[in-house]
């Protein structure tokens, strides 16, 4: 952006600001504060007081005007002091980052395709994995909106705050799927299969579909299922018959004894389903007992959209292209210039930017700080 520009988005900032409710997060006098100006770098190891009003953050935001910004995930003693070490950690939210930064495939998408994509991903994460995996009820839970490209999903689940970055990072590889094969598998599953969503119920529900395929069916064309299912042909081996009665039922019994077909079958379902469901967290920021995250209700300053907190229910319905402009922006025009042809779905409204166009405000915004075009 060239300085008019940036004066300009800054102005918009600072409306936007001064208006803004609920600037806040929690034990917000224990989180470092950073930000990044319109004019300079990141500047960190804030602390910002509620204030007896609870304006404290607002007026900070008035004060400095961020394009960006964020608080630490984690609560210190001393958050204003520069040596990590000095801070004295006292615990961290864990945080999960999904961006389409880390999808397959989604630079071949559009922005709205890409939204969409990573809301599938999310909605796993919480379902499966949160909830059905680790029993995270959605108490314990915050969705945001980035502003972005993604979600941001924040547990606070009493216990977890502890947690060190090696144990983050084992939440992390099991929501990843990092690692998971037949062998170690059947390890766990020996433990017990839960009931609802997650790895474990998943891998043995597909897994005990698959076996009473090949036990049942007399018209196979998979030649791995029916060599499982010709293994277990006579019907006067009781033991054999015995093991298939509890092949063919959910439950942790199977895994105490696989042959070497029904361990590859094993392999080839924890594949497919992790192509499914796996989600595609961003790994660092759940590891980073230190990160900083971006700050709830604050706009985020390549879109211009407001980092905006979902409640979980609803986020199968939400359009973060409808629901996070801030009103801040809703009011007049403005006259931008395109440096190539793009459309962009906004406020229920498709906008086909071409050449030089007259544009409510808020596609203005987004025009010129995600770097799509200049003002006129």
């Amino acid at each position: 952006m060239n300085d008019s520009e940036t004066d300009k988005m800054r102005s918009l900032f600072l409306k936007y600001y001064s208006r803004v409710e609920n600037l806040y997060v929690n034990e917000l006098n224990m989180r470092e504060i950073g930000y990044i100006p319109f004019k300079g770098s990141m500047i960190r190891h804030q602390r910002v007081d509620p204030g007896n009003s609870g304006n404290g953050m607002k007026i900070f935001a008035i004060r400095n005007v961020p394009r960006h910004l964020y608080n630490s995930v984690a609560f210190y003693k001393k958050p204003d002091e520069r040596i990590m070490k000095e801070k004295e950690w006292q615990g961290a939210e864990l945080i999960f980052d999904l961006d389409a930064d880390h999808i397959e495939g989604s630079s071949s998408m559009s922005y709205e395709e890409t939204l969409d994509e990573v809301k599938r991903h999310t909605d796993r994460l919480i379902n499966h994995f949160l909830v059905g995996e680790l029993g995270i009820s959605a108490d314990s839970m915050s969705l945001f909106f980035s502003g972005g490209r993604g979600y941001h999903v924040h547990v606070t689940k009493e216990g977890m705050l502890e947690l060190n970055s090696d144990q983050r990072r084992e939440i992390s590889n099991l929501i990843r799927g990092e690692g998971l094969k037949a062998k170690e598998f059947t390890e766990v599953a020996k433990l017990g299969i839960p009931s609802g969503n997650g790895w474990k119920n998943e891998i043995d529900s597909l897994f005990t579909d698959e076996l009473r395929i090949a036990m049942e069916s007399n018209e196979l064309e998979d030649p791995l299922l029916k060599r499982i299912g010709k293994h277990y042909e006579d019907r006067n081996n009781l033991k054999l018959m015995n093991k298939k009665k509890i092949l063919v039922k959910n439950g942790p019994e199977k895994y105490r004894n696989l042959l070497k077909d029904e361990l590859e079958l094993l392999d080839r379902v924890i594949l497919n389903l992790k192509n499914s469901i796996s989600c595609e967290i961003d790994e660092p920021v759940t590891t980073d007992t230190h990160r900083l995250i971006r700050f709830p209700n604050s706009l985020h300053g390549k879109t211009g959209f407001m980092v905006k907190r979902i409640n979980i229910e609803d986020l199968g319905k939400f359009n973060p292209l409808d629901e996070s402009i801030p009103e801040a922006f809703m009011n007049g025009e403005m006259t931008v210039k395109a440096k190539s042809p793009f459309t962009i779905n906004l406020m229920k409204r498709r906008y086909i930017i071409e050449g030089i166009v007259d544009v409510p405000t808020y596609v203005a915004v987004y025009t010129v700080l995600s770097g799509k075009g200049t003002l006129e």
